[in-house]
């Protein structure tokens, strides 16, 4: 995997890719470490956010592009930035660890010599099983587990198409979904009234993860990549619980649920709207909001408002948070 791969005749190359702008590397996948290669250093999974952006402007500077923050999901207690120009997208935990790295628009990417992106997804199906990678495939792609990445394309069933997306891991996001509880189904929760350092009248940090399956009946059970070990997804009721090894709740999120749903403290509705709005009625209550990136954080009760992107005073809150301990938003 030492070996230096050339750029393949006729591959298209993304700004990130121009030799003459960047350097002569690219991308080598290195793995359940990270991607070595275009920065000394590389990218390595478990480096803290703020590491990495050093690094990526000391040694790209604005050929890297623009970086745009935001959250994958309402209910997500970590970052993403994507650097636009360069095709690459870095998943950050909720410690500002780097957990996921996505790869896309013809950036440099290679493993044991194979490019990777803008080629058929066939060809390289087929380069990588030449050399003894194993490949599980799936429906938007394949993966190859003992060597931590994955390769998504338009239509796998097109060998023709071409690979869009490589994505690098430490955990495998197809061992995540564990499938659903046999609990019985309970009438839905959408209405949740938050209580200061604890979470919700009905679910509060600490509490017994079978203690709450029988309150809220069955949930979809997960692995999630970061922040707990396991999780429990109650989208009936707009609610993301996170539990440490001891079935510990330590995470709690409160998002719009399938049928709508509300988040209220001392008489005000968190969810759904403007962000100005909901921290000028707070601060009218004594409540203090703390700014922060894509959301805000209220210390004094251990929550976290997020949005999904653009700090925008406009923008709608998409989720509200208790950790164990608060983490930034």
């Amino acid at each position: 995997m030492d070996s230096v791969a050339q750029w393949p005749e006729g591959l298209p190359r993304a700004n990130l890719c121009d030799h003459e702008a960047v350097s002569d590397d690219a991308w080598d996948v290195r793995p359940f470490e990270g991607l070595a290669g275009v920065v000394p250093g590389g990218l390595r999974l478990g480096e803290r956010r703020s590491v990495l952006a050093a690094r990526l402007a000391d040694e790209l500077g604005e050929r890297l592009g623009e970086r745009r923050t935001f959250r994958k999901a309402a209910w997500q207690t970590g970052l993403c930035d994507h650097y636009i120009e360069g095709g690459l997208i870095l998943f950050f935990d909720d410690r500002d660890r780097l957990c996921y790295v996505e790869l896309c628009e013809d950036a440099p990417v290679t493993y044991d010599g194979v490019w990777l992106l803008g080629r058929p997804y066939g060809e390289v199906v087929a380069d990588l099983r030449s050399r003894g990678c194993r490949l599980v495939e799936g429906d938007v792609g394949c993966e190859a587990p003992d060597a931590g990445f994955n390769l998504t394309a338009v239509d796998p069933q097109d060998p023709a198409r071409p690979v869009d997306c490589v994505g690098v891991f430490v955990n495998s996001p197809a061992d995540g979904v564990v499938g659903m509880s046999d609990e019985e189904p309970v009438e839905s929760v959408t209405e949740h009234r938050l209580v200061s350092m604890e979470g919700t009248e009905a679910v509060r940090l600490g509490q017994d993860r079978r203690e709450l399956r029988g309150l809220l009946g069955p949930a979809l059970q997960s692995r999630p990549d970061y922040g707990g070990e396991t999780r429990d997804w109650y989208l009936e009721h707009g609610l993301v619980l996170t539990f440490d090894a001891a079935d510990r709740l330590v995470s709690l999120v409160v998002h719009y649920a399938i049928r709508g749903g509300t988040a209220w403290f001392r008489g005000v509705q968190l969810l759904d709207r403007p962000y100005a709005e909901v921290v000028a009625e707070l601060e009218a209550q004594g409540v203090r909001v703390e700014p922060a990136e894509l959301g805000g954080r209220v210390p004094d009760h251990g929550f976290a408002l997020y949005l999904r992107g653009l700090q925008n005073p406009s923008m709608p809150i998409a989720a509200v948070a208790f950790t164990d301990p608060l983490v930034a938003v």
